[in-house]
Order: structure tokens, then sequence, then C-alpha cells
């Protein structure tokens, strides 16, 4: 049910600073058996993957810093990184460690999320329409309930004790496996739609119901690897459109997010912008995912711009192509009505 947060995450790290190259001693390292120049670390190091990544990355957040720095506070960040440290528990560190992060880079990588998506603000502009469509898909904020156990079996057995009266919160408590809610009864957390820690089919079961209704089949989950049964405590009424029409912006922002190529094509563009030189003739590509991903959003917008441009010309065309022929229609009409006049006064 619960998807962890450093999966998505954009990693900048890869153990060792960058910030290193061209400074500091000549020799990095000595030993008897031989030494370790900094031209070697620096040569090694530019020619990996990963140290091309960094790079990159440090680039980008100097430029996106630079613009839009102001927007992204370090509060913010901290509220994020508490938040990530909580979901992981004593199993943080660990999560680190397997995604080559430090708790310095896990920073990092949360600022320049953070600006990346200032940067898609400051590109996107959502119509009315679009505005209005998240509106109608939007579910507000609900709390619930949940026993989660490891077979389906087991699962409509949960159901069969509810059906006959049973205590939900009691049965939580004794049947549950979810360690993080049987405690309380099975009480989560509460969530909207937005929420991106649950799994799809979990919430669309969830939002399903009404209070005090409980779900009839078991949801399968995959994360949680086992079956939930689902209990509605209470439901958020919707607010109007205009109360939540700033919500839904940001909804967009996050779907546009989610989209990599859409993001890299936009910082491709700060990029541009910001007459970024390598001077490393072995370092040239390492923006080339951005400045491409850039290049082919401009040629498709255009593209989309022309094929406009001629569906409106054709339209226009076929417009007076029609009033033409209208034209013609109505001289025909009143030639023929002369004609008629003129044969009338003949046969007078």
């Amino acid at each position: 049910m619960w998807k962890k947060v450093l999966g998505v995450l954009v990693v900048i790290a890869v153990g060792v600073g960058l910030a290193a190259w061209g400074i500091g001693p000549k020799l990095l390292v000595t030993t008897d058996a031989g030494n370790v120049s900094q031209a070697e670390y620096y040569k090694k190091l530019k020619s990996s993957p990963e140290g091309q990544e960094e790079l990159a990355n440090m680039i980008i957040q100097k430029v996106l810093d630079d613009k839009y720095g102001d927007k992204v506070s370090k509060k913010s960040i901290e509220s994020q990184y508490d938040d990530a440290k909580s979901q992981y528990g004593s199993q943080f560190s660990q999560a680190l460690s397997q995604n080559g992060m430090t708790e310095d880079s896990f920073r990092d990588s949360l600022r320049l999320q953070a600006l990346e998506k200032q940067a898609v603000i400051a590109d996107k502009h959502y119509s009315n329409k679009q505005l209005r469509q998240a509106y109608k898909e939007y579910q507000p904020k609900v709390n619930v309930s949940v026993i989660l156990t490891s077979s389906e079996d087991d699962a409509k057995k949960v159901i069969s004790e509810l059906d006959k009266g049973g205590d939900f919160a009691k049965l939580a408590k004794e049947k549950s496996t979810d360690t993080n809610t049987k405690k309380n009864g099975g009480k989560m957390t509460g969530f909207d739609s937005t929420d991106t820690n649950l799994e799809d089919d979990f919430k669309t079961a969830a939002f399903k119901l009404k209070k005090g209704e409980y779900t009839k089949t078991p949801i399968k989950s995959t994360s949680s690897k086992g079956y939930f049964v689902i209990k509605m405590n209470s439901k958020s009424d919707k607010k109007s459109f205009n109360a939540l029409k700033s919500k839904m912006k940001n909804i967009l922002v996050e779907k546009t997010m989610s989209d990599t190529s859409e993001v890299q094509a936009i910082v491709g563009e700060e990029l541009g912008k910001a007459n970024v030189n390598i001077k490393d003739s072995t370092l040239q590509n390492v923006l080339s995912t951005y400045t491409q991903a850039a290049a082919t959003a401009k040629t498709s917008k255009n593209s989309s711009s022309a094929e406009s441009s001629s569906s409106s010309s054709e339209a226009s065309s076929s417009s007076d192509a029609s009033s033409s022929a209208s034209s013609e229609s109505s001289s025909s009409d009143a030639s023929s009505s002369s004609a008629s006049s003129s044969s009338s006064e003949d046969d007078k």
C-alpha cells in the first residue's frame, strides 16, 4: 500500500563530491604501493556515468537555484526530509545507502526536485478546462481504518466476522499484520486523491465507501504483499471549484512532475537561457539528455502550432468557398427569377 519516497527521487550522489575537482593537493592518496593523483581521480570519475550524472545535476542545481532559489526554503526541505525519515523509521540509513545517498546528498536531491518544480510552475499555464477536469477527478480527504491479512482467504474471514457484527477496531488489533496501524485499531492518517504514498486500487476502493461501510471484497496490495479490508470512518465535503482552484493547479503541476521527459525539456530550456559553457571537451554531452528533450519539445510545439494554423486556414478557405457558392447560388436564383419575369411579360 505505501510507496517509498526515495525510489522516486533523482539520485544525485555517488558517495564522493565532485566539488573536489580542481582543488586540493596534487596527490590525493599516498601508499607504499603507489600514489593516487588528483588527475587520475578526476579522469576516472568524469568517465563514469555516476560522475557525469553528478556533474549534470550540479550544473542544473546552480542554474535553477539562481533563478528560483528564493522560492525554495530550507525549512520546506527539512520538512520533506523529516517526513521521509519518519516513513522509513529505523531503515532510513539503510535505504539511503541502497540508493547511493548520504543524508546531505538526499537533502540536495530534495532541493533539486523542489527547484525543478518551481521551473515547471513558471513554465506551465493550465487552462480553465484542465483545472475543472482536475477538480472533477479530485476526491477530498477521508479517514479510514484497515485490516491487512497475508492471504485473500484470511481477508474474507475478517469480512465474514464483520458481517456478523464484529468490531472492526478489535479485529484489527487481533488479526491485522500491518504494524503501522493495528495498535490503533487499524486507523490510518487521513488522505485525499492526491496522496502518492498509497496504491491506486486502495484509494479507489476507499473513496467508494460511505461513512461506516467497509469493503465487501479483499483489496489486493502489491507493496504490502497481502489483502486489505478497509472501513470508512469519515469523509470531508468537497469544496467549490473556486475554493480549490489553486489546489487543482498544484495537482496538475505534480502530474507534470511525474512526466520525466517534460520536466527534462523544461530544465533543458532553462539551461539554454543560462549560457552554460563546459570547459572540459570530454564532458560536453553531460547535459545532452536535457538539451535534446528541450529541442524535441520545441519541434513538437512548432509542429502543433503549424497544424493548428493549417486547420484554421483550411476552415477559413472552406468558409470562403461556401460563401462564394452561396453567392453564386443567389446570383443564379436572381437570374432565373429575372428570366421568369421576362417570360411572363412576353406572354402578356
